[in-house]
């Protein structure tokens, strides 16, 4: 499949594999940092509302510095870090979420469309919250209710989004078989069966001893694609159907030729 090969030429090139342990550098330092960061400088605003209100407002200075970060990162960071394709993995997050569900999910060397969809909610809501808050405490918007309002939303809304972060991080865990938080501590992932399998057949052509080829694990390694599927009755993989909103990008990404 040609997408495929180029999934995997793109993968070996642009992410260096780790051949001993079978990892595949995903997320850079800066954006790990910044996630680490960012969630304990969210957990102390959570905590310290109207008990240790100058600990509160020094972490929601924190979080407004950590998302100015996150922006400017978002457009010269490494290739996972960037937002260039955010818009396309949105378009496909309902019936990636959907397919979740249910159990059947393909997978991305970076955020998949469920994660996509995710940082977008939590960006804007910790943004609303931050501003909120240094309203709050201004004299001109002392004391004003929508902004209090505003405020106490937002902020209940991304504990919330917490929760539900947690729960899907640990769920496609399982679905995967891969410690997804652990990747995020360590910026590296597993292989995908699809470059393990090239490295196996480059090393039996230089060694005339034939060694056990690893089983070709049918993903997506290009964030923009949805999930590879296999047909058990065939045998052969092939691609899932496009959403149709993907259906402009189809011919720049080189799909269906």
């Amino acid at each position: 499949m040609r997408d495929a090969g180029r999934a995997q030429r793109s993968v070996s090139s642009e992410t260096p594999a780790n051949s001993s342990s079978g990892t595949v550098a995903v997320w850079d330092l800066p954006l790990r940092v910044w996630h680490w960061s960012l969630a304990a400088f969210v957990l102390v605003a959570c905590v310290t509302p109207n008990t240790f209100d100058r600990l509160h407002r020094l972490a929601g200075y924190a979080v407004i510095g950590l998302l100015a970060f996150r922006l400017i990162w978002g457009l010269i960071g490494s290739r996972h870090s960037l937002f260039a394709r955010i818009s396309l993995k949105l378009r496909a997050a309902p019936h990636y979420i959907v397919g979740m569900l249910r159990g059947e999910t393909g997978r991305y060397l970076g955020l998949n469309p469920a994660g996509a969809a995710m940082l977008v909610v939590m960006l804007a809501l910790l943004i609303v919250s931050t501003i909120s808050g240094v309203m709050q405490v201004s004299v001109r918007f002392f004391g004003v209710g929508w902004i209090e309002q505003a405020h106490a939303l937002s902020s209940n809304a991304i504990i919330a989004l917490i929760a539900v972060h947690v729960l899907g991080t640990v769920w496609m865990s399982v679905l995967q078989r891969e410690n997804l938080m652990r990747a995020m501590v360590t910026g590296r992932k597993r292989v995908p069966g699809i470059v393990r399998a090239a490295a196996a057949r480059s090393v039996a052509r230089q060694n005339p001893e034939p060694e056990p080829m690893a089983n070709e694990e049918h993903v997506s390694v290009v964030p923009d694609l949805p999930p590879l599927r296999v047909n058990p009755t065939l045998g052969a993989a092939k691609p899932a159907r496009m959403p149709r909103s993907l259906s402009i990008h189809d011919k720049r990404l080189g799909v269906g030729r």
